[in-house]
């Protein structure tokens, strides 16, 4: 079933949790597993666009003794091939639920940041018997985005420009805008990014997200789970930084409203990623969140 360790640029040496590769549905994909069974329910952390499971390196490790941890780079993304399927959130969704498949796994308590949220609302609302629980960590796709915002993504979402444009704004427009407060994780994250891997390795990264972005185009601008969320049966919960500049903190409270089962923490002085800039938080909503789950 796995194969070697997985390892690619701009990933973080310092997550311990095992990585190996398998193929799933065609696809070499990297993941991360503690192995064995434990307790609580298993946990599967799922990285946001362009992210990969060394994302969670402050949090997921802190779980392996009383749960299984799992963590999966979603295909096109970290040290994962390109699918030969189109790449979706749908597609994402298909795909989670067979790694759980390979994995031996019936149910697992699901955890996705930003576009990873978005796979954790789906996959919620296809597959809420395999569902212990949802923990979403500044999840995209809970509310409509505003009509500026969607023409001009369809005007800036296209391959060509991207490739030219991503070296440019990666850093400062990017990177820049995804943390609120500088503190020691936050300042180790990006000098990771910009040492872990060569310059050409950088670019062929950021190609690869470009490619990404474009393909998801639809997916990141149009969806709206909003109405849906009514739907979901199984506990959830929303964690998410008070200064996000780019899932806005506003529509996160407004949609967290329409949950019927939400647990919310909304906190102070964080941007985009808790994850890697506040993690005892989300390791403490995360903790409440287990405890929850069935």
């Amino acid at each position: 079933m796995a194969e070697a360790e997985a390892r690619g640029p701009a990933r973080d040496p310092r997550f311990p949790i095992p990585q190996y590769t398998a193929h799933i549905n065609g696809v070499r994909t990297a993941f991360a597993d503690s192995g064995g069974s434990h307790r609580g329910p298993p946990i599967l952390f799922v990285h946001g666009l362009a992210g990969n499971a060394a994302h969670w390196v402050h949090v997921a490790p802190r779980f392996v003794e009383r749960h299984r941890v799992l963590a999966v780079d979603l295909p096109g993304n970290g040290a994962s091939a390109r699918a030969p399927w189109a790449h979706s959130i749908d597609a994402y969704v298909g795909h989670l639920a067979s790694f759980l498949d390979l994995m031996g796994e019936e149910r697992a308590l699901l955890v996705g940041h930003s576009m990873g949220g978005m796979v954790a609302l789906r996959f919620a609302l296809r597959h809420p018997d395999r569902l212990a629980a949802a923990a979403l960590v500044n999840p995209a796709g809970m509310a409509r985005l505003p009509a500026w915002a969607r023409l001009g993504g369809r005007a800036l979402l296209r391959r060509r420009l991207l490739t030219r444009l991503l070296p440019v704004v990666w850093k400062h427009g990017i990177l820049g805008n995804v943390f609120y407060e500088k503190n020691r994780h936050t300042r180790d994250f990006i000098h990771m990014l910009e040492t872990s891997a060569a310059p050409h390795e950088q670019a062929a990264v950021l190609e690869s997200v470009g490619a990404l972005m474009a393909e998801m185009r639809e997916d990141l601008l149009e969806r709206d789970f909003g109405a849906l969320l009514s739907q979901i049966s199984r506990p959830i919960g929303v964690v998410f930084g008070e200064k996000d500049r780019l899932v806005p903190a506003r529509l996160l409270r407004e949609a967290a409203r329409r949950l019927p089962h939400v647990t919310v923490d909304e906190i102070p002085r964080c941007g985009h990623m808790p994850n890697i800039e506040q993690p005892e938080r989300v390791v403490r909503f995360l903790e409440r969140m287990a405890s929850r789950a069935t």
